[in-house]
């Protein structure tokens, strides 16, 4: 309800990238890979509340709070990345990466999220801090395993027994990563709601105190105690992004078996599970400074699923 405006100097945001790749091919059909991707986000798009004081007074007289988009946001990503790969031989296929990277912007909506209003519009470097999908490190691999049985393998090519134990596979894949930024925010500052921002205010950073604990639980996954409500009528001193979330672990598999009826008729036989250990991802945490579950955990991902699948190709 609020009035918007946009910089009469609005420049469409653009990009550079470069990266630096080396393979070298190594014995029984591998192959490693070393690399560096960079990225840099200019002319990015930044919400501002120009016309609000820290104690919810305005600071232009008779004129009601608005937002004001400009193009004056930048970023910067930097990669590292190492994958090995063994190619289809002998049954076995084999392939796993390893990504660590770093990424920082003082954008209002990079990563597909919502868009965040700077808190300070006279302090508009507080704003640079982690994109919110950094991830500082991220392990994936998948593999395939087809067991030696049937026509053109090493063992049992004809016969019941090659009928029987030709043509299953096993499968999968897995993710290990770091979590991802969390902002440490007030909702309800007087501040923020008399100037129609509500939830653009940060905490405090407490002197002395740690971010995190040595033993986490659902019900305290950070030190709360690093953080405060900042005095009515200031802004938080804490950055955008300053704290991690939970890691990421998860693996899927899946078991398939290939029947060939007639030369143009297949039946294919999968079944496969996602979660497969039933692990409980945590993929959410409560950062609401002055909310009453400040710190704990509200949501997770999904649980195993297990998935049946027949198809007849003709």
């Amino acid at each position: 309800t609020n009035n918007f405006a946009a910089d009469k100097n609005y420049r469409l945001g653009y990009v550079q990238l470069w990266n630096l790749d080396i393979q070298r091919e190594l014995r029984w059909g591998m192959a490693l890979n070393i690399g560096y991707n960079g990225a840099k986000g200019s002319n990015l798009d930044m919400l501002r509340a120009p016309n609000r004081n820290p104690d919810g007074s305005l600071r232009i007289s008779g004129v009601q709070p608005f937002l004001f988009e400009s193009s004056e946001a930048h970023s910067i990503f930097h990669a590292a990345t190492i994958r090995a790969r063994k190619r289809m031989g002998g049954g076995v296929s084999l392939s796993g990466s390893y990504v660590f990277s770093k990424s920082l912007d003082n954008a209002s909506s990079i990563g597909g999220g919502g868009a965040v209003v700077a808190q300070n519009d006279q302090d508009l470097a507080a704003e640079r801090g982690p994109s919110s999908f950094d991830q500082r490190h991220r392990f994936t691999g998948n593999w395939i395993f087809e067991l030696p049985f049937g026509a053109g393998k090493r063992l049992f090519q004809t016969g019941s027994i090659s009928h029987v134990l030709g043509g299953w596979q096993w499968s999968g894949d897995f993710t290990i990563a770091s979590g991802s930024p969390l902002t440490v925010r007030v909702l309800g500052g007087v501040g923020d709601i008399s100037t129609g921002v509500n939830g653009t205010l940060r905490s405090n950073v407490v002197p002395g105190q740690p971010f995190y604990l040595s033993d986490p639980t659902t019900k305290k996954w950070f030190n709360t105690a690093a953080f405060a409500v900042p005095a009515t009528g200031t802004f938080g001193d804490a950055g955008r992004n300053i704290l991690y979330g939970p890691s990421q672990v998860s693996l899927n598999m899946a078991i398939s078996k290939t029947i060939q009826i007639r030369d143009s008729r297949v039946l294919e036989l999968r079944v496969q599970a996602n979660n497969v250990f039933n692990r409980v991802q945590f993929a959410s945490i409560s950062t609401i400074v002055n909310s009453q579950t400040f710190g704990e955990v509200t949501g997770t991902g999904g649980m195993r699923k297990l998935t049946i699948v027949t198809r007849f190709r003709f």
